[in-house]
């Protein structure tokens, strides 16, 4: 997958798994959606929990320029090989993700189990990245509570703001081949003796 999708499938991947447990159910899932989704591939049931794309921005903090060797493979590229690359523009991807209970105590498990160190931790957060085997950096950078009544039941409703760090290739890679030598040319040093001038 490109650029972003990664991180989409990535977040929503580290979500999906949670239950929370009442007297009707010790068991019940937590769905999770991408905001605005599809009618007919979304089928809200709560608890649940959203993620949407909210910023995308140049991360100036991490940038330098220079032609590089990269430290892992890129997805679609061989392993095998070895290549250079341009510096990849370093972007910070900003996500807001809400989740809606109807019951407090469903509320408070999912708090919990968000802020967990494999989930949305409040700090030395990660994301892995399985299609480059990268772990990027994950900030929790705010949370936000907005707690509602409508249609006279309680919705119990939580914001979280992420940032995950990055990178976006300027151009293709390049291959690297290993250095040959002609064994006709000689690298030996050979000195250059000194010439005295008279003035």
């Amino acid at each position: 997958m490109p650029f972003i999708l990664n991180e989409d499938k990535a977040l929503k991947a580290a979500l999906t798994g949670i239950t929370v447990a009442d007297s009707g159910n010790p068991a019940r899932p937590v769905g999770v959606w991408f905001g605005q989704p599809d009618a007919e591939i979304r089928f809200q049931s709560y608890p649940y929990i959203t993620i949407d794309l909210v910023n995308l921005s140049v991360a100036q903090e991490r940038e330098y320029r220079g032609y590089i060797p990269l430290g892992y493979t890129p997805e679609g590229v061989d392993p095998e090989e070895d290549f250079m690359v341009d510096v990849p523009i370093p972007v910070n991807l900003d996500y807001q993700i809400t989740t809606y209970a109807r019951q407090p105590r469903h509320d408070r498990q999912i708090m919990y189990e968000l802020t967990r160190p494999t989930r949305l931790p409040l700090r030395f957060g990660g994301l892995e990245i399985p299609e480059d085997g990268t772990i990027r950096r994950l900030d929790m950078l705010g949370f936000t509570k907005r707690d509602t009544t409508e249609q006279d039941k309680r919705l119990f409703r939580n914001i979280y703001t992420v940032r995950i760090s990055s990178e976006l290739f300027r151009d293709q890679f390049v291959q690297v081949y290993p250095v040959t030598q002609d064994p006709n040319i000689s690298f030996e040093y050979q000195p250059t003796p000194f010439t005295t001038i008279q003035t």
